[in-house]
């Protein structure tokens, strides 16, 4: 019998399965990176390892939820205790082993499709979404990174897949639950897909689909995630983890529109989007009880696909997208082939529709691939125009993505795994040359502090150094710290006589060069600076998001738009800044030169009551709103 599946085994369903895990792994490896974000993790990890639990800075500081997720840290400690493997080495093997069982689910998904009458599908249509999910550049992009994403999404998928299985017994209410547990336990998210299994087993009891008894062991694994809780409120005083408080700020559609629609666009998501209502208008035309019946009978699946539409829909409409790149719809991906598979089974029986559909979605998702070809020399600013890259007919499609990605990225939003690996390598270890971790110990009683943007190698690397996370996410005031304003207000009246002035040769045109010059007398600095790496990047950008007519230059009526972008611009995950004096308080005395940290000598020594006071201090004026007054 085979193990994949109930119907017989084609000769070559297991070579091709086969095949498509090996381009799975080398897929996931050729595109292997990790980011500075993942060594917050590993600083947490490296604490519980050496005894002073799950905590950023250790006593007498106060603890802070600020790993997100307790399953992963927990799993690189026990790697490392079990092995000697010290984080940065684990994380991206075990990611991988994650990413691959993922895989395994979806093979077995795949070929337990079924058509409209109810027989399953032939190897040809099963191994064919399969290999358009492995054709997909986020699924496999996210099988890295250092973070706990692929055991989200293996989680996440399992989840989703149960919920769909026909089959109902205790023993699937528990799987269910347990991946919903799974979920739970390693991103925040996942109390969601908690959430949604309590819902769903419940209406199954309600319409004696299972009995009482059953689904109240089917939802025993659920009362871990309400001990987890109400263990990060015991532990944290926080019933989120801070990096919540940190990020989620006033709502962004306007980000997270631009977000989805190139997410779409790069994956083929729009293949699914359309076949959609065309399924649903034949179920109805065929049954015009569908819904009714469906709502009444499939409420596991109805659960799945409100919470997938609510998970997307919060990081589309209240976040405003993701810092990464799609990290937050990577789950969704491989999803939405499986669904478009379905949904053209349903509509027909037979192969032919489901080829169609997979094999349009397979082209379509090219797109993500073409996008990673053209922008293989990536700058050190990180953006890369595929306008100027790609033929006269391609040239709209790829202006509208050009306009949509400059906007994203200057706002610090879908910034590209390749770029994140570069900045590890050429930014935040570099000043640590040899990755070399320091150790040491203050004099006395004299606790060492120092504040820091970009925590993650710093923390990694200066373990012993009490560091002030000043965008907030490893510290609990500067992620209450309401958002404020800085800097000039570069309105158009502002902007417009430089700019006028910049436009020498009044040939009604704002070129690269004038940008330049309006650059350098906005900064008073010289021609190093209109020649810089800063400058190459605003002059790339701004060309991206308001060059209509020509691809080296603005008119002076898209020019005068500048100032839009400029004033509304806002920083996905770093708009949180230290209250005025609390950085101060703690009077750091730790610098980093020529690779190496010193300790400055204080005057008078920071004594642990001292940290505790001015803990208690500043955490009061959070809570009664007057950090910033």
């Amino acid at each position: 019998m085979p193990l994949l599946g109930s119907t017989p085994a084609s000769r070559w369903r297991w070579p091709t399965l086969l095949l498509l895990a090996g381009v799975a792994l080398s897929g996931a490896l050729a595109l292997s990176f990790q980011c500075d974000d993942a060594y917050i993790h590993f600083r947490y990890v490296r604490n519980l390892y050496e005894g002073h639990g799950l905590v950023w800075n250790r006593a007498p500081f106060l603890p802070v939820d600020g790993y997100t997720g307790f399953l992963w840290p927990t799993l690189l400690w026990a790697f490392w205790r079990a092995t000697g493997v010290a984080p940065p080495e684990a994380a991206n093997p075990l990611a991988l082993a994650f990413g691959m069982l993922e895989f395994v689910v979806l093979a077995t998904a795949a070929l337990r499709l079924r058509q409209r009458n109810g027989t399953r599908v032939g190897d040809g249509v099963a191994l064919l979404a399969l290999a358009t999910i492995v054709a997909n550049r986020s699924f496999l992009q996210w099988f890295t990174g250092g973070l706990d994403t692929a055991l989200f999404n293996l989680a996440f998928v399992a989840w989703t897949l149960l919920g769909f299985a026909r089959a109902k017994s205790a023993g699937w209410a528990a799987a269910w639950s347990t991946a919903a547990l799974l979920a739970a336990a390693t991103r925040p998210d996942g109390m969601l897909l908690a959430a949604a299994t309590g819902a769903g087993l419940g209406f199954a009891a309600l319409r004696r689909a299972l009995s009482w008894r059953a689904v109240l062991a089917g939802l025993a694994p659920l009362a871990l995630v309400v001990a987890h809780v109400a263990w990060r409120r015991a532990v944290y005083d926080d019933w989120l983890p801070n990096t919540y408080y940190a990020k989620v700020t006033t709502p962004w559609p306007e980000a997270g529109a631009r977000y989805l629609a190139c997410f779409a666009v790069e994956h083929g998501a729009w293949i699914p989007a359309l076949l959609a209502p065309v399924w649903l208008a034949v179920e109805h035309a065929r049954d015009r009880a569908f819904l009714l019946r469906a709502l009444r009978e499939r409420t596991a699946a109805l659960a799945v696909v409100a919470a997938c539409l609510f998970h997307a829909g919060y990081y589309v409409l209240r976040v405003g997208g993701d810092h990464f790149e799609y990290r937050v719809l990577s789950q969704q991906a491989p999803l939405l082939a499986l669904a478009t598979a379905a949904m053209a089974l349903r509509i027909k029986n037979g192969s032919r529709l489901a080829v169609v559909a997979l094999a349009s979605l397979l082209l379509a998702s090219t797109a993500g691939w073409a996008h990673l070809w053209l922008s293989r020399d990536l700058p050190p600013h990180g953006f890369v125009r595929l306008a100027p890259q790609v033929p006269a007919a391609l040239q709209p499609l790829a202006r509208w993505h050009d306009r949509q990605q400059g906007w994203l990225l200057f706002q610090n939003v879908c910034v590209r795994a390749a770029q994140h690996s570069a900045l590890l390598e050429r930014e935040f270890w570099q000043p640590f040359p040899g990755r070399v971790i320091h150790r040491f110990q203050a004099a006395g009683d004299d606790v060492p502090v120092m504040a820091v943007r970009g925590a993650g190698v710093m923390g990694w690397a200066l373990p012993d150094v009490a560091l002030l996370d000043e965008h907030g996410l490893n510290d609990w005031v500067v992620a209450r710290t309401p958002v404020r304003g800085s800097g000039p207000v570069l309105s158009r009246e502002f902007l417009a006589p430089v700019i006028d002035a910049a436009n020498t040769n009044n040939d009604g045109w704002f070129d690269a060069t004038e940008m330049r010059a309006a650059l350098r007398a906005l900064s008073g600095g010289g021609d190093a600076a209109a020649a810089s790496q800063p400058a190459d990047y605003f002059v790339e950008v701004l060309l991206a998001v308001f060059g209509h007519h020509r691809l080296d230059a603005l008119t002076m009526a898209e020019a005068a738009q500048i100032s839009d972008l400029l004033q509304n611009a806002r920083a996905m995950a770093h708009e949180r800044h230290p209250p005025p004096g609390y950085v101060a308080s703690f009077r750091p005395n730790v610098v980093i030169a020529d690779g190496k940290p010193i300790v400055v000598p204080r005057s008078e020594p920071l004594a642990d009551d001292e940290v505790r006071r001015l803990e208690a201090e500043w955490r009061a004026k959070a809570r009664a709103g007057r950090l910033l007054k």
